[in-house]
Order: C-alpha cells, then structure tokens, then sequence
C-alpha cells in the first residue's frame, strides 16, 4: 500500500530551515528527530499513533505518514495539528512592521524572517517540560526529559530508530516521588509532576477546559491554582500549547539576558520597563519572547 501524503499550503513570511533549526538546536530531545530537509515525530490523532514526516517542497508543507494508517477526517485533523505546530495560520506582517520601528529589533525582520512560535501541542507535555526545564541548563534539562519519556512513555520504532512519546498523565500519577528522584529530579519537581499528573488525570484541568474560559487571564488563574504551576511555568505552557500570543514568561533567565544584550535594560530588576517595552507589542508579546530567545544563539 502506498504511504499517505497531503499537503499545506505555507504562509507569506515562513521559513521551513528557521524552524528546522529551532526543532534541533543540537539538544538531545528525544521526541523527534530532524534531517537535513525534514523532522520526524510521533503525533496521536484521537487516540491512534501515526509516524509522520514533515518536509517543505514547492512552498508547501509535505506530510508523509511513515507508519499507521489515518482515515480522511483524522488526517484532516493530522493538518490541524502541523498547522498548530508551526503556527502557519499567524500572519506575519504586522509583527515586522512593529520590530522594524526599533532600531534595536529591526534586524530581527530579516535574521529571522520566516520563524513561527513553534508550539508544543500537548498541554500536559508542555507544563512538565516547563517544570523539568526550570533552574537548570537545558542540556541537562533534556537529559531529565530523555530519562522521564524512555521509562514511562511509549514509542514507534522506524529504521532502525526509536521515535517516543511523552508518557501519558494516568501513568506519571501513579508514581511516587521516590521513582522520580532516581533519575535525579529534584524532590519539589518530581512532586509537581505527579500533581499535576494527577489534575489532568482526574479531569481537573485540561486544554479543552481552558480554551473554554472566556480569556487569557482566566487561564492563567486556572493553571496558577494547581500547585506547582507558577506564573511563568503558566505564560510558557499558554503560548506554545493555547498559542496565546500575549504571554511574557517574566523572570526568564533567557529572556532577561536578551534585554539586557539589546539594551532595552540595564538591570533584570527593571520590571516596570519591561512590562511598557512588551506593551508596544499587543498580541505579538509571545512572538518577541520567541524572537530574542532565538538572538541568544550565534547562529544567524
């Protein structure tokens, strides 16, 4: 039987190696795998696992299922969720219009030109990548993610190589913190994990319930009343998984240092001139988040 291929169509402003780069960046993230031209990823359409790649030809984004077998409302859905994860329905114009007004950022519009926020789709995914990810290096950080999704997750092999999934919630909440603190998880994060674990397991919290309130500052209520949700595990989780492009992680290490390279600052303690700097910016705040932490890289 032949492979299955469908296609989007790619946005004005979209630039498929930027985002090949960001998916890569030389971290050890076992959760997909990038080529020169393409990334590899397990993605779950309504409960089935498919294999899919993704590759850009012809201004078009060509997605190949390279094990399972989706039906054609499922593999409208597999569109949704690549479009989702690129962000391609975001036009771009208006946010390089902004950025070229400061002579500081205007060299961003053409460095960078074509990057999309990409996302993380699943919202459980992205909180615990948040938690694990917090006052740590991220080489370390994927090693703790490596370790957490090789034992508790699942994954489909492909030549030769081992494509993972991150491990359900209904798993996670079993565990005890013992179990976490093996893998050399800090005793507050393993013990966040399994909370929260535990509140999307219950159907406390979940991604269709916080797209149901009525605004951003709804959600991020919602999600800083589970414990170990803080503001900035919140704001991260919102824009790559909701795509709410009106989060600032404030107190990011990553992101106060790019303010500070930019002069936009002179002090990480200048909060107040950081709120008015990102209020130049409605509804591109998570995007300038993304773009001055793509120019702490040398690569340009």
């Amino acid at each position: 039987m032949s492979k299955q291929i469908i296609s989007i169509d790619a946005p004005l402003n979209f630039d498929f190696q930027e985002c090949l780069w960001f998916l890569d960046r030389n971290f050890d993230d076992c959760m997909h795998k990038v080529d020169t031209d393409q990334v590899i990823k397990v993605v779950e359409i309504e409960g089935q696992q498919v294999l899919v790649s993704v590759a850009f030809y012809e201004h078009k984004l060509q997605i190949e299922l390279l094990d399972g077998d989706l039906k054609q409302p499922d593999l409208n859905k597999l569109k949704k969720f690549v479009s989702d994860w690129f962000d391609l329905e975001k036009d771009m114009e208006s946010f390089y219009r902004l950025i070229k007004n400061d002579q500081r950022l205007a060299y961003m519009a053409t460095a960078y030109n074509g990057l999309r926020l990409i996302g993380i789709p699943n919202l459980f995914e992205a909180i615990c990548w948040a938690i694990i990810g917090q006052q740590i290096n991220l080489t370390f950080a994927y090693k703790l993610k490596r370790r957490l999704v090789e034992k508790y997750g699942t994954y489909m092999s492909y030549n030769g190589f081992n494509y993972h999934v991150f491990p359900n919630c209904a798993v996670l909440a079993e565990l005890y913190p013992d179990d976490l603190k093996e893998m050399q998880f800090s005793k507050s994060k393993a013990e966040y994990l399994i909370t929260i674990a535990k509140a999307f397991a219950s159907g406390e919290i979940s991604k269709d319930k916080l797209l149901a309130l009525p605004d951003l500052i709804a959600r991020q209520k919602a999600l800083n009343n589970i414990k170990g949700i803080g503001v900035w595990t919140a704001n991260y989780a919102l824009m790559k998984s909701l795509k709410e492009h009106s989060c600032v992680p404030y107190g990011d290490a990553g992101l106060l240092n790019s303010l500070l390279n930019h002069k936009i600052i002179a002090d990480k303690k200048q909060h107040k001139e950081i709120e008015l700097f990102f209020s130049n910016y409605p509804g591109w705040e998570s995007y300038l988040v993304f773009y001055l932490w793509r120019s702490l890289s040398k690569k340009c």
